[in-house]
């Protein structure tokens, strides 16, 4: 008899083959990194800032002499220039005396302190201060933002637009990341057909290669379409061993029957090095899916149901790129909600109940109810709820966390 995994085995059976997976580097310009990986720790080679930078338009002064200013009884000093930015200024602030200043400016030698514009007033050669100014107010001093030779990005970090910046500051114009997962798909079963093909009998048209093909573009990875494949075993061979020497991870979505989940499994264990390491998921929808490992690739044998396909990616598919990527659970976001109606969940499996979303007072959880053949589903749905296999099903006013697709 069959034993199926559970998820939490499939998941730990995810990490203990592919955690050591070796990924490619490729060097990109900094303008194209958005997104992307970082493939080493970035240490910053200067300061930033490189000397000390006004954050404000003011005046530079040493601070001691506005300690007792007020409206009544304003600080005054000599202006004696002003500092031009992108510029080390050529004088030094001796006590008493200051210099106009700009919003990035370099402050001059012996200024301690950058009085704001509005609390002052120039007038005839002198800046009176009508607010007390304390030490390094509104400077941000050598290397504060960020330090020469600490690290400004870490290896395995997403770069995102704050990531990008501080690499741009610290003078950065490429940077080393992980190229993307290339990801082959291949469609399987008699019944399916292109969609130029006129649709005739009981022919259906090829639904998994298109949701697969999208999710995949949303992802750190290249898709790659290899087609059809009819039942028949020799090709699906053919077929899959060009695909896997070709991609890091393979996906077969099956057709509807019992031979072509046959042809799958026969397939993928005819690979050099194959180990098939699940064979059934004690889960609905998806209960039968394949993983396997061919030397370091994985391949997946996923339901021939669209519902169930496209769920089983992202479900375990997404959480082997994470474990590939190194990266944090990405899975989607998650809210808790209160549930509009009853669920009964009577199959013995850990069962995932598709639901959509209400805003109202409270944020309601409305189960959707239809077959794993029904892509209509996952499009009217905005996230699913876990019922364990203990459970029988769920309440009305149940909190439910469910998980944001």
């Amino acid at each position: 008899m069959k034993v199926f995994k559970t998820d939490s085995e499939v998941f730990d059976i995810l990490h203990k083959e592919f955690s050591d997976f070796v990924l490619g580097i490729e060097r990109v310009p900094l303008y194209e990194a958005a997104d992307r990986i970082c493939a080493k720790d970035i240490e910053a080679n200067i300061d930033v800032p490189h000397f000390d930078r006004s954050t404000v338009d003011g005046y530079a002064v040493r601070c001691q002499k506005t300690f007792s200013a007020n409206d009544e009884n304003p600080a005054v000093f000599d202006l004696i220039g002003e500092v031009k930015t992108g510029e080390i200024p050529d004088f030094k602030i001796q006590e008493g005396q200051a210099a106009k200043i700009f919003t990035g400016g370099a402050v001059p030698e012996g200024a301690d302190a950058v009085v704001m514009l509005e609390n002052t007033v120039e007038q005839e050669g002198r800046v009176f201060v009508f607010k007390p100014a304390r030490p390094n107010e509104n400077i941000l001093k050598k290397g504060e933002d960020v330090g020469k030779g600490c690290i400004v990005v870490k290896k395995y970090q997403r770069l995102r637009a704050p990531q990008i910046g501080v690499l741009a500051a610290v003078g950065q114009k490429e940077v080393e990341v992980f190229s993307r997962l290339k990801v082959g798909i291949i469609s399987t079963g008699d019944e399916i057909i292109m969609q130029d093909q006129p649709l005739e009998g009981a022919k259906i048209y090829d639904v998994n290669s298109y949701t697969l093909y999208s999710a995949l573009k949303q992802e750190y990875a290249v898709p790659k379409l290899y087609g059809i494949v009819k039942d028949d075993y020799e090709a699906l061979v053919g077929i899959l061993s060009r695909a896997v020497s070709e991609n890091d991870v393979v996906l077969i979505s099956g057709g509807s029957s019992v031979g072509t989940y046959d042809n799958t499994l026969k397939a993928i264990q005819s690979l050099d090095e194959a180990i098939i390491l699940v064979d059934g998921i004690s889960i609905k929808p998806g209960k039968p899916t394949i993983i396997a490992k061919a030397g370091n690739k994985a391949v997946f044998g996923l339901p021939g149901h669209p519902v169930s396909c496209l769920f089983i990616f992202k479900f375990f598919v997404k959480k082997l790129f994470d474990i590939l990527l190194h990266q944090q659970d990405t899975a989607g976001g998650k809210v808790l909600a209160r549930l509009k109606s009853a669920f009964a969940a009577s199959s013995g499996r850990t069962e995932f109940v598709f639901v959509k979303l209400i805003y109202s007072d409270e944020i309601l959880a409305e189960p959707l109810y239809g077959k794993s053949g029904s892509i209509n589903l996952l499009n009217n749905a905005s996230g699913y709820v876990k019922i364990e296999a203990t459970r029988t099903g769920l309440k009305p006013g149940d909190l439910v966390e469910v998980v944001l697709l």
